[in-house]
């Protein structure tokens, strides 16, 4: 499914810009930002989501989504923010509406049908960013909690060493590419201290869409199941070890060394720990969602619906990342604003 060539920015179709360039508007639309959204091959999204029983869909699902990407990427998130949005002439234009534009009962009812989705379309994206170059073989895994207010009934409340206080909300389990910062993959978790089973699933996924070498975490993923794994398929696991509560622990630093001694390989402990350092490019990735506040803000509540938010915000960052690049071949993929 890797480099699946059924999303794509093509060349050959004309957007909205390419038919303005004598009108007032055009250089509104020559931002690459809104040329990647206006471009972006979102057809299968139509063919996922069953429409069941009645009338069809007013509006294809893909320019739903394609309005709500404009929204995400203009910071759009309240209620009548939705709705002026998908009615502003960008738009209008990005999204390729006729005469009328969805009203706001009919855009929330395509965020609340969006939920079960919003992952795969994620992964699309990464295979598309995969396929042309912008991710590198190294991942670094970690989580962070995601504060929300205490009157979601979803949240709930978590231990957060770091500021050594106790937060509410969800947390957030990602693979980062150690090259660009960027995510290369996600779970929404109910607390940020994961269970084994969401690493397993990002890892899977990870794989399915990238290209994977060596994958680093702190003790957090040191378990013998997400090693197993690894090693199955090649990757090389370098992740801290936890002695738990054992009365005689390992001499070793990562769980790697014992596993690769069990078959008479010796690793140099020194290229482990350089190879690890990397695991800075997740806390850098942590770090620019906080301070940017439009990007892990949430103006909704409830599990699914926080689910949706936090794909569209992971799905805006990377088409940034693909905006930067096409409006500059050199351009710095850990910039996370496009304008």
């Amino acid at each position: 499914m890797a480099g699946s060539s059924s999303l794509s920015v093509s060349s050959q179709t004309a957007t909205p810009a390419d038919v303005l360039d004598d009108t007032p508007v055009a250089k509104v639309l020559r931002s690459a930002k809104r040329r990647v959204i206006a471009a972006l091959d979102l057809d299968f999204l139509d063919e996922w989501m069953d429409n069941g029983p009645g009338r069809n869909p007013k509006y294809d699902r893909s320019q739903m989504l394609r309005g709500l990407l404009l929204c995400t990427a203009e910071v759009k998130f309240q209620f009548r923010e939705l709705e002026e949005c998908f009615d502003s002439m960008i738009g209008r234009l990005i999204c390729d509406f006729d005469d009328e534009t969805p009203v706001l009962s009919t855009i929330w009812e395509c965020w609340n049908r969006l939920q079960p989705y919003i992952q795969r379309v994620f992964d699309r994206i990464v295979q598309l960013l995969d396929s042309v170059g912008l991710y590198g073989d190294r991942f670094a895994f970690d989580s962070t909690h995601l504060p929300c207010s205490q009157t979601d009934p979803d949240g709930v409340w978590m231990w957060e060493s770091a500021s050594e206080e106790w937060v509410y909300g969800y947390g957030l389990l990602v693979a980062v590419d150690c090259a660009s910062d960027l995510p290369a993959g996600a779970v929404v978790v109910q607390r940020k201290q994961h269970p084994e089973t969401a690493t397993l699933e990002c890892f899977e996924r990870l794989v399915e869409n990238t290209d994977v070498t060596m994958v680093l975490g702190d003790s957090a993923f040191d378990t013998l199941e997400f090693h197993d794994r690894c090693v199955d398929r090649q990757i090389l696991p370098v992740c801290t070890y936890n002695p738990r509560n054992t009365a005689d622990p390992l001499d070793i630093v990562f769980r790697i060394e014992d596993i690769t001694e069990e078959s008479g390989v010796q690793l140099d402990r020194g290229k482990l720990q350089d190879a690890f350092d990397g695991r800075i490019a997740v806390e850098r990735f942590f770090s620019t969602s906080k301070e940017d506040d439009r990007r892990l803000a949430f103006r909704v509540q409830g599990r699914q619906r926080v689910e949706t938010h936090v794909g569209l915000v992971l799905i805006d960052r990377l088409l940034t990342a693909l905006a930067n690049r096409l409006d500059d071949p050199t351009a710095n993929l850990r910039k996370a604003k496009p304008w």
